[in-house]
């Protein structure tokens, strides 16, 4: 599953939150992390109508906010995933 998460580089926010990304993809094989950098890919941040960062999407569903915890990330993921198809059990992260 991909993940997008758009941030800019000055804001402690993002930072907090691509750090809890990095850790549950880390642990999470099937999940896919693309960080996109809101200052230098302008077009294509107002084509997924992201407004505010950080914001995460999966899908067309976005997830933002001032405060991102870690759980809120963890359960918008949560809300995501799927078996695979093949009737095997999800990992956890």
């Amino acid at each position: 599953m991909k993940i997008e998460l758009y941030r800019t580089v000055l804001c402690p926010r993002c930072l907090l939150v691509s750090r809890a990304l990095k850790k549950i993809t880390a642990h999470s094989p099937h999940l896919e992390l693309e960080v996109i950098e809101v200052a230098t890919n302008l077009t294509r941040t107002r084509q997924a109508g992201i407004k505010t960062v950080p914001a995460i999407k999966i899908g067309s569903d976005v997830l933002t906010g001032l405060i991102l915890t870690p759980q809120k990330i963890h359960h918008f993921i949560e809300r995501h995933r799927s078996d695979d198809g093949a009737g095997q059990s999800r990992p956890d992260y």
